[in-house]
This record gives C-alpha cells, structure tokens and sequence, in this order.
C-alpha cells in the first residue's frame, strides 16, 4: 500500500525560482546553478525508481513512502523512499551518477570517473548507515522494535566495480522489484494492521525542511534579486498590467494570472508575508487598488488591516 507519493522538493522549486532572478554575473550563480543540475538530476532518479518499484505488488501486505523526512533528538533525517514488510523495514537511498563507478570498502569510498575527470563523492553508504541508526531509534521510542535494512538504488546504468562487498546493497533501480521479490520473508513481526499504523504515523510526522527565504538562507542580498512578471512564453521581465491582463512587450502574450508564478517567487526568495507596497514594488504595478484586488484574488491570506495590512499563504 502506497501511504506518501512523491512531490517535487521545495528547495528544488525554490532554486528554480531563485535561478531565474539572479542575474548570471551574480558571484553565486554559477554555484547556484549547479546545485539546482544536482537536484534535479536527483529527483529524476528518484523518478525512475518510483517507476520500477510501482511492479513490486507483493502477495504479503506491506507499505511504502516515498521522500519521508522526521525529526529525531532535534536532527532532520530524509528518506528517499521507505518499506515497510511484515519482518523489517527497507530505507531506500536513490543516486542518479553518470560515468564509472568504483566502491571501495574500509574505508567506504565511491569514486565517480566522467571521462578524464576522476573524483572521490560522498558515499551514498555513510548516507544510507547514518539514517538507519536515526529511524531506528525514532520507532523505538514510539515502541516499535523491528530490524531496519539498508539498499543503495542507482538510477543510471552505470559501469559499477565493486572492489570489497559492502555491508549495504547496491543495485540499480530496475533491478530492485527482482530483489526484493526474492527476498525470503522471516518471522512476521508487523501485521497489515500494524504497517497500516507505522505507515500512518511516518505521514502524520513529515517535516519537509524549509529553506525560505533563499536570499536569507543563502545570503544573497534582496536588491540582487530581479523584479517584475515574467512572460510564461518568452521569459521576459516586466510584463506589464493593462485592461485587466498582464501584457509582455516582446512576444505580445497577454493573460490574466502571470503575477501568480511572481507570489511564488516572493515567498520562495524574500520574505514569508508580503505587503500591497512590496507586491507594487516587486512586480511593477502603479496603483494601490489594482494591487489590492490582485493580492485579494490571489488565494493569500490578508492579516491586519490598512497601514499594517500584509498577506500570507
């Protein structure tokens, strides 16, 4: 039974947001901008493996989440996907690498080869250990005592060398729903009923990590962040608001919600409420009263009144 699908991460969102208004001399762009190729190239792996373990529909019950993060003793752990079966418990850790892989052991090393680039990564393995240790300790103390298994899902075909066998497995995804198939299942320790209820428990106590605002988070100042609507056809800033639509003034594309993307952006990069004069500001329009209706319209949150009016989500 699939208790969490997933969604795509906020600091994802975030960082495309971020991306597309940092200007490309910016000195972190080019940080910036690799981070968010990381990322994305992550939640495609994750993609992939979501798709191979959609075939695992096993005869016994059992339960699966997808990108669960908790919080233990103050600390943040995520887990790319969770499952839960009648005898332990199978945390997941997707890694989408291209290029050679060699895995080494004592000490545990992935070393990444891309043509002549030759490089040491983290290992998805200490990863992987760290966030065992933490879901087990987090279901002992809401009384669930049940062994906690590691896999390491490689969502590229690479050419993978295994130096020393690891005390986790590494497979690549679509090899995963054939594993787990295989698997013998000892003693039963968890019931339908009980996997039902840890599965439960793990969605109720989600945490996604927040990181807005980004200029705060990464310490960028707000005057760098480039204002205005920007034109879902052409990309272009400044689109401008005019007999109740949004009109841009190179490809001539006009509609009536393009300052929607802009809130997000706001709430993303800049602050968590937002005032009629900072949304003028922000996205270029002059009166007062049409930038009131547009908030109004806007699905937000209006707190306070007059002067001391803001808008939240």
């Amino acid at each position: 039974m699939l208790f969490k699908k997933r969604s795509e991460p906020l600091s994802l969102l975030g960082l495309q947001s971020l991306i597309s208004r940092l200007p490309n001399s910016h000195q972190k762009y080019a940080v910036i901008e690799e981070d968010l190729r990381r990322r994305r190239a992550g939640f495609g792996g994750e993609l992939n493996f979501d798709k191979h373990i959609n075939e695992f529909r096993p005869t016994y019950p059992f339960g699966l989440l997808h990108d669960i993060c908790l919080l233990y003793n103050g600390i943040y752990f995520q887990m790319d996907s969770v499952l839960i079966q009648p005898d332990e418990i199978i945390i997941f850790e997707i890694k989408n690498l291209g290029g050679k892989l060699t895995v080494k052991a004592n000490p545990t090393q992935f070393i990444q080869e891309i043509k002549e680039d030759r490089k040491v990564i983290q290992s998805p393995i200490t990863e992987l250990e760290r966030k065992m240790i933490f879901i087990g300790r987090w279901l002992k103390d809401k009384g669930i005592d049940v062994p906690i298994k590691g896999m390491v899902g490689l969502a590229y075909t690479n050419e993978l060398f295994i130096e020393e066998e690891t005390n986790i497995e590494i497979l690549f995804t679509h090899e995963i729903p054939i594993r787990l198939y295989n698997m013998i299942i000892g003693q039963n320790l968890l019931s339908r009923n009980r996997i039902r209820e840890i599965g439960r428990i793990m969605v109720d106590s989600h945490q996604e990590y927040n990181p807005f605002p980004l200029t705060k988070t990464l310490s960028i100042a707000t005057e760098d962040i480039i204002t205005g609507v920007i034109c879902p056809e052409c990309n272009r800033k400044g689109m401008k608001w005019r007999s109740k639509k949004w009109h841009c003034p190179g490809c001539l594309h006009s509609d009536v919600d393009c300052h929607l993307p802009l809130l997000d952006d706001w709430f993303y990069l800049m602050d968590n409420r937002i005032t009629n004069r900072q949304f003028r500001s922000f996205s270029g329009v002059e009166y007062q009263p049409i930038a009131k209706r547009l908030l109004k319209n806007s699905g937000l949150v209006l707190n306070g009144n007059r002067r001391s009016a803001f808008y939240t989500r």
